[in-house]
């Protein structure tokens, strides 16, 4: 790159992770917060906590990263545009393939970071995250669960205990489990315990029902058993494999999944449908650098710059990511949809690049231009009136 080209390169990566750090700590806030119950009621030490919390972040800076290109990208050519930097760059003849190649190589650096994460990184984490939360549940059963009180392990999730006797066993236990929506359960007990079964956490229970009713249809069936356990990571039959969502799974376990595992056997489309997602995944900020290249990437007024820039560029990246969201929900039921997974990222780079290099600018039509700026003005005067008002 020659010097200009190095110029834009250092300005833009230096926006990109300043605007990747603000946004990954506003989120990472957000999802500290939601689950700040995990610490209060589980009776977990700070250390799990902070394992906890440390174990979401690779996943949520997956999904800031590529936002955070086009952000760190729309902001130095807007503001290169407004000190008229643009204008002096595409007069001394430089080409928008010139402009382009600094954005493409901070887009590429966040691909591969993307790619690495997605089949190593994020899949560690996501086992880690699941252990400890399992962890916590067990936790919580042997130790805070009361007597006579029913107490919510999360969402959907309920267990009610009449008392506790010696040597840690438990008396009426009654657990509901509606996480499914097309299948409902509550399990009857008059007696159990928790412990570990071949290194797994499991609740055995002893003279008790199953009830399993079927949403769909309405049916019911009823289940007697002497001796049962369930696992406290899935509330299944102890005696299957340790359940692991296809997210939390190896890119090779997905590939090459067992045949006999139930998801697969059930959603083959759930566990195809997360591998195709990281091997796409990587495209995103390729094609989001593209989006900013096409709404601020060449020369415009101040005027255009001001209302065009952001609005275009977050709303364009929004809108493919939401795309992104509906694919991976629709191949779930649907596994012949794979394709789409690698259509809507290449397509959305193909039809971006043309716009690109063609020099087309999509642009916000004037009259909403102006009804914008009456609108700022309008609220502007209302301020004034107001400290006004209050000053007399």
């Amino acid at each position: 790159m020659n010097t200009l080209q190095r110029y834009i390169f250092r300005r833009i990566a230096i926006m990109t992770l300043a605007a990747f750090v603000a946004v990954l700590a506003v989120v990472w806030v957000t999802q500290v917060l939601s689950r700040i119950d995990f610490a209060t009621n589980s009776g977990q030490s700070i250390v799990a906590f902070l394992k906890l919390v440390v174990m979401l972040t690779p996943q949520l800076a997956a999904i800031v990263l590529p936002i955070a290109v086009v952000i760190g990208t729309v902001q130095v050519f807007s503001t290169m545009n407004g000190d008229s930097e643009m204008a002096v760059m595409s007069a001394s003849g430089m080409s928008r393939g010139m402009i382009a190649r600094p954005v493409l190589a901070i887009a590429g650096i966040a691909s591969v970071y993307l790619l690495v994460s997605n089949h190593f990184i994020e899949p560690y984490a996501n086992r880690t995250l699941r252990d400890v939360l399992v962890a916590a549940r067990t936790d919580l059963l042997t130790t805070l669960v009361r007597e006579g009180t029913f107490t919510k392990l999360e969402k959907d999730l309920t267990i009610y205990v009449d008392r506790r006797l010696p040597g840690n066993v438990l008396a009426g236990i009654m657990v509901s489990d509606t996480r499914d929506d097309d299948v409902h359960l509550i399990y009857y007990a008059q007696s159990g315990a928790v412990g570990k079964v071949d290194g797994k956490e499991v609740m055995a229970m002893t003279n008790g029902e199953i009830h399993r009713r079927n949403m769909g249809d309405g049916t019911q069936s009823i289940i007697r058993f002497n001796s049962y356990a369930i696992s406290l990571a899935q509330f299944a039959s102890s005696n299957s494999q340790t359940y692991y969502a296809p997210h939390e799974r190896d890119s090779a376990d997905l590939a090459y999944p067992d045949p006999n595992d139930r998801i697969f056997q059930n959603q083959p489309g759930w566990v195809r449908g997360e591998l195709h997602r990281r091997m796409s995944d990587w495209l995103y900020p390729i094609l989001f650098a593209y989006i900013a290249l096409v709404v601020a990437g060449q020369t415009q007024s101040n005027r255009q710059t001001r209302f065009n820039t952001y609005f275009q560029g977050l709303g364009g990246a929004l809108i493919y990511r939401w795309g992104a969201y509906a694919i991976y929900s629709a191949n779930r039921n649907n596994p012949e949809l794979w394709w789409l997974f690698y259509a809507l990222p290449i397509g959305g780079i193909a039809a971006n690049m043309t716009l690109y290099y063609m020099g087309v600018t999509i642009s916000v039509p004037e009259p909403l231009i102006n009804a914008w700026d009456n609108l700022a003005r309008r609220v502007r005067q209302m301020r004034v009136r107001a400290a006004r008002a209050r000053a007399a």
